[in-house]
């Protein structure tokens, strides 16, 4: 993202970006190529002359016109996720927002790094106060040194993260704020910061594990059937073509990756500054409405914080809507409506089709991997509306406790906000024109590839009784 944000606009980001596209275009025109054997066979040989379409052709029963469709639907997702992060506006709220979370939170944290020193006792202390707990708790463990100790180290360094013990909390808290949230607390940057670190940890191993799949799998295919076609053998320009095209897929592979995995990382992130900064205020607002119901008066000071929760969740509703508006609507428009056809296609092969064991868990693998980066961001995102509107529950009933006389304005502050969180515009994410990305917006799109996917089978099957 840092990327993204920092270099965008130079030389060097743009011819970096267009290669790229490029590459994907290239590839897109390769598979379109390809599936003309599909077509007519006899007016398109390619197999003839290709190694691919003859690798395709000898295995058509596998990668058939529908696998070649999934192919192209890959190809335009990359093109798309390098359309929405590498070829937009990077001054949009959108951006700036995820720029907020991601980078700057980051770069605050290690401005806010305490002391060696300081860092030292903190641990240190903390070490002492979880081996006491720990001989009070478990006093037969506690006798056994070695496991004590490494169980205590253990939960030391995970709290120490958690607690945020290597950092001046002050600084941090006061002075090195985020700049759209500067409002946001430090448990809340906490979770932010955590999962941008994880996620680095989980970037990082998922290229190793993925470039080594690949690797093996083109050794399979390369070695064992590709490089016995004669057309090969007999020719050291297509031998020559076949490396580069390898290398080049592996890049455009990787390419795709890190769009999934932005586009992942951005709504999680997004999804815990929203989250945790509005559960906090759901809780304060609860809190008062509790006390007030007690019988203590609401003094200044519980106005004073009903007044900051009423602007806080109309900033944070509007930084909702107007990103979404600008810069997000559209891009998960598309993106649901090519992502449900892929998912769609890969289950009507596994189904149909007589799949070998390797290729099958290499179907698998990918269908995993697009579910898993398109499901569970949304999901989260789901939850964000779901946390704007929990706080109409409890609104009638904070305006009960306050006076009509004295506290006028703030009831009909909360009176304005209740009724547009009960008749107003959604305050979520959308899916474009496919409605409102809720719980309910995630159901009818459920229920939409319940539809896609019996409507595409039974094309499926019709196609593969012919």
């Amino acid at each position: 993202m840092k990327h993204i944000v920092e270099e965008n606009g130079t030389v060097r980001y743009r011819l970096l970006h267009i290669v790229d596209v490029s590459l994907y275009v290239y590839w897109l025109i390769r598979i379109l190529f390809i599936s003309l054997i599909f077509i007519n066979p006899e007016l398109f040989p390619l197999y003839r002359y290709d190694y691919a379409s003859l690798y395709f052709w000898n295995h058509r029963n596998i990668l058939n016109k529908f696998f070649a469709l999934i192919l192209i639907l890959f190809v335009f997702t990359g093109l798309l996720g390098m359309q929405t992060f590498f070829f937009n506006n990077v001054n949009k709220h959108g951006f700036q927002l995820i720029y907020d979370c991601i980078v700057r939170n980051t770069d605050q944290y290690y401005k806010s790094r305490d002391t060696d020193e300081n860092i030292a006792m903190k641990l240190s202390q903390r070490f002492e106060d979880y081996q006491q707990q720990f001989a009070r708790n478990h006093r037969l463990l506690s006798q056994i040194t070695p496991i004590a100790n490494r169980m205590v180290s253990f939960k030391v360094w995970r709290d120490s993260w958690v607690e945020m013990d290597r950092i001046d909390k002050n600084l941090f808290g006061k002075i090195n704020k985020m700049r759209l949230f500067p409002n946001a607390s430090i448990k809340g940057r906490n979770y932010i910061l955590l999962f941008v670190l994880i996620m680095d940890f989980c970037n990082y191993c998922l290229h190793i594990f993925i470039l080594l799949v690949l690797l093996i799998g083109a050794f399979i295919v390369i070695y064992f059937q590709i490089s016995q076609f004669d057309i090969v053998q007999n020719s050291f320009v297509l031998k020559l073509s076949l490396m580069i095209e390898l290398i080049l897929f592996i890049h455009n592979t990787f390419v795709m990756l890190q769009c999934a995995m932005l586009l992942s990382g951005v709504i999680l992130a997004t999804y815990h500054a929203f989250h945790n900064q509005l559960a906090n205020m759901n809780q304060n607002f609860m809190k008062i409405l509790k006390n007030s119901q007690n019988g203590k008066p609401i003094n200044m000071t519980v106005l004073k914080e009903l007044r900051f929760i009423h602007i806080e969740h109309n900033t944070l509703s509007y930084y909702v809507l107007h990103g979404d508006k600008t810069t997000w609507s559209q891009a998960l428009y598309y993106y649901a409506l090519v992502s449900i056809p892929i998912n769609v296609l890969f289950m009507c092969e596994l189904i149909v089709e007589d799949i070998p064991a390797q290729t099958e868990f290499v179907f698998i693998l990918i269908a995993l991997i697009h579910v898993i980066t398109g499901l569970i961001p949304f999901i989260t995102l789901a939850h964000v509306s779901s946390a704007f509107h929990k706080i109409k529950d409890y609104i009638p009933a904070m305006q009960l406790q306050l006076n009509r006389s004295t506290h006028i304005r703030m009831k009909l502050k909360y009176d304005d906000l209740y009724e547009r969180l009960m008749s107003g515009k959604k305050i979520a994410f959308t899916f474009g024109y496919l409605g409102n990305l809720t719980f309910r917006g995630l159901f009818e799109a459920f229920l939409g590839y319940i539809a896609a996917f019996f409507l595409i089978m039974g094309f499926y099957i019709r196609e593969h009784s012919t």
